[in-house]
């Protein structure tokens, strides 16, 4: 008869955890990664070693980056913009009232890749799940070989599309709901009744709001964009005009009046916008360039805050009130309902990315001059398959 000795069960035990590959378990190895990190604001961009980042909390997961997308904000957050506001954020989180240390900033808000590590109450995921996620403007950003993110801020990648086409849409796409569904209150339900229009519809967000209201069956959407645009915006199913033609103004009075105007960009159409908005229809006019971020790093949060206000209420003026037209601000934040209606949108085809360029991982600092530049078309994606 086999006995076994309490010598024998506490080696066997030992053997079979060593021998089980637990979900939360990375390669012992891998202790380090590469990250690409700006140690003082607006300075050189360094790529370094740094630990792998660790799950704090039990919806977390950690993801293998595969691919990473490049933003407009990750130029600008780099040399110190929204600094005071992302501090006093980060404060509140941690219950403290110690000054913040926001450095070193690792950029990136949003990638597609690979779930490594899952925490104790996330259950949508598993190891080895392909994902696409987002991640808030507070957290360490997706630039790096690999990222921390929430459960909700997840979703799975279908499998109909690469790593790269994944990268593409998360950022934009929870920016342009944040302006169009939560703020101009469009849904597929009320959608075929609206026109929209959009300033700047040739980027990254403008033609990710384009193809999220084509999929709703828009009634219409307007584009102003370069003339060198003009067959990418058709393509997408959106009318293009000209920003730089001089009967601009009354082009845009011919195709409204529309119940949303969206800005994407800086423009002085924009200043123009009653004149094209419907009367007594509650349009409303929703801009992407508030200026709480820049003046809050100007004059600290209070007086920051006061100099936003004061601006926004001159903006709203009582005639254009009076005329059932509205202004607002509108600013990105991960929307667990958005990551999902995108990835059915890609799975059935309804949307497909307008990637300007890709860049290999070594290039990031190459690609952020680029999208600093305020010239592309569409989304410059780093891929980091082959780093």
């Amino acid at each position: 008869m086999f006995t076994m000795t309490l010598r024998d069960t506490k080696q066997l035990l030992r053997f079979a955890i060593a021998k089980r590959n637990f979900p939360w378990e990375i390669d012992a190895r891998r202790k380090k990664m590469s990250t690409w990190v700006t140690k003082q604001f607006g300075g050189n961009m360094e790529k370094v070693e740094m630990s792998i980042p660790t799950i704090e909390k039990p919806d977390q997961l950690l993801l293998k980056v595969k691919a990473a997308s490049v933003n407009l904000i990750d130029t600008v957050m780099r040399k110190g913009y929204g600094r005071e506001l992302c501090s006093a954020v980060k404060n509140l989180r941690n219950c403290s009232v110690n000054s913040t240390i926001l450095l070193p900033f690792i950029g990136g808000r949003d990638c597609s890749g690979i779930v490594e590590q899952t925490g104790g109450n996330v259950k949508r995921f598993k190891k080895d799940d392909e994902v696409m996620a987002v991640v808030d403007p507070f957290s360490s950003g997706t630039h790096a070989e690999f990222v921390v993110v929430n459960e909700s801020n997840c979703v799975l990648k279908p499998t109909n599309i690469s790593y790269i086409d994944g990268a593409a849409f998360p950022y934009t796409a929870c920016t342009a709901w944040s302006a169009l569904v939560s703020v101009a209150r469009i849904n597929p339900y009320n959608a075929t009744s609206q026109r929209v229009l959009i300033h700047g519809g040739a980027g990254g967000i403008g033609t990710t709001a384009v193809q999220m209201l084509k999929a709703w069956n828009i009634s219409k959407v307007v584009v102003t964009c370069s003339n060198d645009c003009f067959n990418m915006m058709q393509e997408l199913g959106a009318i293009p005009i000209d920003y730089k033609n001089p009967g601009v103004l009354e082009k845009l009075i011919s195709e409204g009046p529309f119940d949303v105007v969206l800005d994407c960009v800086q423009s002085e159409l924009a200043e123009w916008s009653s004149k094209v908005m419907g009367l007594w229809r509650n349009s409303v006019h929703v801009s992407l360039l508030s200026p709480l971020l820049s003046d809050t790093d100007r004059y600290g949060i209070p007086f920051g805050i006061a100099s936003t206000a004061v601006k926004y209420f001159l903006r709203v003026t009582l005639p254009t009130v009076r005329r059932g037209q509205w202004y607002s601000y509108a600013f990105f934040t991960p929307y667990p309902e958005c990551m999902q209606q995108i990835s059915e949108f890609l799975k059935d085809g309804k949307m497909k990315p307008v990637i300007d360029r890709i860049f290999k991982y070594d290039e990031l600092p190459i690609a952020y001059e680029k999208v600093l530049k305020k010239k592309g078309r569409g989304k410059t994606i780093i891929n980091l398959s082959e780093s």
